[in-house]
């Protein structure tokens, strides 16, 4: 695991981009965009983006929270609250091409920071704001976090087994779908920019909308089958596809996908081989109306062939899709995350260096990733402060 830093040869080179988000959603964004090539200023109130305060701490005070989602960006304090630092901001958003922002909807503009203000002296900017729920519709403005957008999505009810409560997600899914989204909505309006009249834009991304991809065929099941129909949560399993779940081997768990006629015919010779079914289960329908019974075929199987590793074996000389349920701390160190970089070392300012997650894609001519460590709170002020006065 090593870190690139060539900016010969990545994609957003002299891309200037002002951060002025705070925590996960706007970060990631920028952390994509700076991985990418970008210069990323990120703007921090003196006390810092509180995300530095949260844990787990690579030392006292210094915060692996704040590392992994803030590798490669300038730190410039400028307090927000006071004249002097709203100056600053519109000073440098006169010369950016974008703005990230995930403050609550209206508080730029207040300060005079808006997206109609800087573009009318910065046509070309492209400004981004991130929110729980957007700043149109009848829930614009409104405060919220994460799990707030995947309660009111219906992500949340769906997560957990039936008959059970619902359950909040162990991710952060709702805060890094929208920093994705942002990003990739930012990059289409750098293209349409740069390709066509060269103006910029407003983005506007909210974490409720970034949720709702991630329901798959839910809402189709409501939209074919009336309001009478409401999905429901389904354990560890898919709800429309069997089988396609998650499978305890006696030992360890094993993660099955043989949704296919195609690949459940493998599947079936191995687990049926001995212990045949009494019931029909040829078609994906079938096996819906059995789940019960392919979950207890798949199971029983996996404990009589001798636990998750040789299940796992026999699975993949079939060609069967399946894998392990492996622990977070298992990941970085195994297969395929090695082989494929998943991780990569950067240098960090107090410990040395540090793992952090790698920028999720690769690309053939173009080199991304993280370009530098973490900075410290207002590292770069004074190089900034100079620039504006040349």
């Amino acid at each position: 695991m090593t870190m690139t830093d060539n900016t010969a040869r990545t994609p957003l080179a002299g891309v200037k981009v002002l951060d002025l988000s705070q925590i996960l959603a706007g970060p990631y964004c920028t952390r994509l965009l700076a991985d990418a090539g970008a210069e990323v200023i990120k703007i921090e109130p003196p006390a810092g983006d509180p995300s530095r305060k949260l844990p787990p701490y690579v030392s006292d005070e210094h915060s692996g929270y704040f590392a992994n989602l803030n590798v490669g960006k300038l730190s410039v304090t400028a307090d927000l609250r006071e004249a002097t630092g709203v100056e600053m901001v519109h000073a440098l958003a006169v010369d950016t091409d974008v703005l990230v922002e995930n403050m609550r909807p209206g508080a730029l503009t207040a300060k005079g920071l808006g997206y109609d203000e800087l573009s009318a002296v910065n046509p070309r900017l492209i400004m981004a704001s991130i929110s729980a729920f957007g700043n149109t519709g009848a829930f614009a403005g409104r405060p919220g976090q994460g799990i707030i957008a995947e309660g009111y999505s219906g992500v949340i009810d769906m997560t957990g087994v039936l008959g059970g409560p619902p359950l909040p997600l162990g991710i952060s899914l709702a805060d890094v779908s929208a920093g994705i989204h942002a990003y990739a909505a930012i990059v289409t309006a750098l293209y349409r920019r740069d390709r066509g009249d060269g103006l910029g834009e407003y983005v506007d991304v909210a974490l409720f909308d970034a949720t709702l991809p991630f329901h798959e065929t839910a809402f189709v099941e409501v939209e074919v089958g009336g309001s009478s129909v409401n999905p429901t949560r389904n354990g560890a399993e898919h709800r429309a596809v069997v089988p396609y779940g998650v499978y305890d081997a006696g030992d360890g768990y094993l993660a099955i996908a043989a949704g296919t006629e195609r690949l459940w015919q493998r599947l079936s010779a191995l687990v049926q081989a001995d212990s045949p079914s009494s019931s029909d289960l040829s078609s994906n329908d079938l096996r819906i109306t059995h789940r019960a019974e392919v979950k207890h075929l798949i199971e029983s199987w996996a404990v009589r062939v001798g636990g998750a590793d040789k299940a796992l074996k026999a699975l993949e000389i079939a060609g069967v899709p399946a894998g392990p349920v492996r622990q977070v701390r298992e990941v970085a160190v195994t297969e395929p995350a090695r082989s494929r970089g998943s991780f990569v070392r950067v240098p960090d300012l107090v410990r040395g260096d540090i793992a952090v997650v790698n920028t999720p894609f690769k690309m053939s001519r173009s080199i991304v990733g993280p370009g530098g460590p973490a900075p410290r709170l207002g590292q770069h002020t004074d190089e900034i402060i100079n620039r504006l006065r040349k």
